[in-house]
């Protein structure tokens, strides 16, 4: 039976943290204790020089005596939470749910991660049960479109499966497609004027890039694809044609190819509404992940299916156009998938976990560690 008590402690004990994204130094510390506490190797990598947070992603290794040259076992969730996560209050329920006061964010996204996988190697410990050698990682930054995982040396990582705990919904869920994310910024350039008394002299660049939007299909694209545009700067005054603006927005898709293809429609259309004004329009994108699929042949997946069908749980397996850690990791080539851990309602006040959830996904893990 997992320990409920002792799980709750210290997932409350997490929450209470304050752990935005770039400010997870005092989740790593924290993090960092538990573990050399339960006699794991612990090391601190320096990604902070890239990801401009104050803490870098914690690599903790767990080797059986004896079996120094087996493959490990990864299990991973992130250190950082969203906003507004600045004094976050934990508050148990009768029913067994937990949620925030209202006023922020709980942040089992992705505390209850972190605080399943420290239970798990806690009764690990204290039964001396047989187990797989074992990596565990907690990085920063990951709602910053995963940028601690990807600051990561993936080549430092001894396991050939990972798992990763972030999937809002059900438990026994597990994201089998994640998408291409594509992240683009356009400027467009017109020319200024008095929109008074010589509103032909200028070139409007707000009209520009209205015009662009009015012909693009934003939203959901179709069944693989949304576009996004989500900010718009841009202007100096009312009475003055806006001379620069700037448009922002993202791209996700299924399907690699399919993302970069909207990207290039979206480049083009910008660059021709502001030649037909006489402006001009420049786009800079970054692709911050690359769709996969989780091919059948996963032994990642079919061990969790096992342990699944063991505790008489369903997987039910989805498509998300949402990112996780997980995706840098297969795009390095590890066998990684990313599951439920117990969370609903996810980057909003309304956030809530339970205690029965918490403790099941915990068995899920431990049978992992073992099976």
């Amino acid at each position: 039976m997992i320990n409920k008590d002792r799980l709750i402690k210290t997932f409350t004990e997490l929450t209470a943290i304050d752990s935005l994204s770039l400010k997870e130094r005092a989740m790593a510390d924290i993090i960092t204790i538990k573990l050399k506490e339960l006699g794991l190797e612990v090391t601190e990598d320096n990604s902070g020089d890239i990801t401009g947070s104050d803490a870098g992603n914690i690599l903790a290794r767990y080797t059986v005596p004896g079996k120094e040259d087996e493959p490990y076992v990864l299990f991973a969730a992130h250190m950082d939470t969203v906003g507004p996560g600045i004094g976050k209050k934990s508050i148990i329920h009768e029913d067994g749910r937990i949620t925030s006061d209202g006023t922020t964010v709980l942040g089992a996204d992705d505390a209850a991660g972190i605080a399943e996988i420290l239970e798990a190697l806690r009764e690990l410990t204290e039964e001396g049960q047989p187990h797989h050698n074992i990596e565990v990682l907690f990085t920063v930054a990951e709602e910053l479109y995963t940028v601690g995982a990807s600051a990561f040396d993936i080549s430092t990582i001894k396991a050939d499966r990972a798992y990763f705990l972030d999937r809002a919904g059900d438990i026994g869920s597990v994201t089998m497609t994640e998408p291409t994310l594509i992240c683009f910024t356009i400027n467009i350039e017109g020319k200024a004027s008095h929109a008074g008394f010589a509103p032909e002299k200028g070139v409007n660049s707000i009209v520009i890039a209205s015009k662009a939007i009015a012909s693009l299909n934003v939203g959901r694209v179709d069944e693989n694809t949304t576009l996004a545009i989500g900010m718009i700067e841009g202007g100096v005054a009312p009475n003055v044609v806006p001379a620069s603006v700037k448009v922002s927005g993202e791209i996700r898709s299924q399907v690699h190819e399919e993302a970069l293809a909207l990207l290039d429609k979206v480049k083009n259309t910008f660059e021709i509404e502001a030649d037909k004004l006489g402006g001009k329009a420049v786009l800079e994108s970054k692709v911050h992940l690359t769709a996969y699929t989780v091919p059948d042949n996963s032994r990642a997946l079919s061990k969790y299916e096992e342990v699944l069908s063991e505790l008489g749980v369903t997987c039910l397996k989805e498509k998300s156009l949402g990112g996780s850690d997980s995706n840098p990791f297969r795009r390095q080539g590890i066998d990684s998938i990313c599951i439920a851990n117990a969370m609903w309602d996810i980057h909003s006040e309304n956030e809530y976990t339970d205690i029965d959830s918490m403790a099941k996904v915990t068995e899920i893990i431990k049978r992992l560690m073992t099976a």
